[in-house]
């Protein structure tokens, strides 16, 4: 009697064991995040001179990196750039802005003009010390705003990127990053 006891409750165990297993939530695997996409990319520290032109407002910028390897106004030749405005940041900004994603590879003219780059609202050219100059074209903005469509001049291909990233380099020639005045007077 007792060994049929033992047989039933392990039959019942296994029973138990069984319908816990197969009704249990199978638990998916995290999704493969995709490796972050770039519209160009380089090392920061080979870039050396920035030009950013804004046509619709027939405003420019220029910066250059001195021996010093700091980040001065340039055309004419001026001031450092303020480190707390400029820091690290729009180097490294403009080595390789990440793309959200591409929007069209090899677009026609038509789809040019849609995203704004008949009349691009921003133009940066950057050259880096080897002497290679990468022209970029911002053109209009996505339709809810946030973010805008940019190309290399020499591609086709159009990408989404963040627009803080083009509000950071609008405000470099709205508000250039001349020094504080104390640094002026030196």
């Amino acid at each position: 009697m007792r060994l049929k006891s033992i047989l039933i409750l392990v039959g019942i165990l296994a029973i138990a064991a069984t319908v816990y297993f197969a009704t249990r939530p199978v638990e998916e695997p995290p999704p493969i995040k995709e490796p972050m996409q770039y519209v160009w990319l380089f090392d920061m520290e080979e870039l050396q001179h920035i030009q950013i032109d804004l046509p619709n407002l027939a405003s420019t910028e220029n910066f250059v990196k001195h021996e010093d390897r700091q980040w001065y106004f340039d055309d004419p030749p001026g001031p450092r750039a303020d480190p707390e405005r400029w820091g690290g940041g729009i180097p490294l900004i403009l080595s390789g802005p990440g793309a959200e994603r591409p929007i069209a590879k090899d677009a026609t003219d038509e789809q040019l003009a849609v995203f704004g780059f008949t009349q691009p609202i921003m133009l940066l050219t950057l050259t880096k010390e080897d002497g290679e100059i990468i022209r970029i074209e911002v053109g209009d903005e996505v339709p809810d705003g946030h973010a805008h469509y940019v190309r290399v001049s020499d591609s086709n291909d159009i990408y989404i990127v963040d627009a803080t990233w083009y509000d950071v380099l609008e405000r470099l020639v709205l508000e250039p990053p001349y020094p504080p005045e104390e640094e002026e007077e030196d």
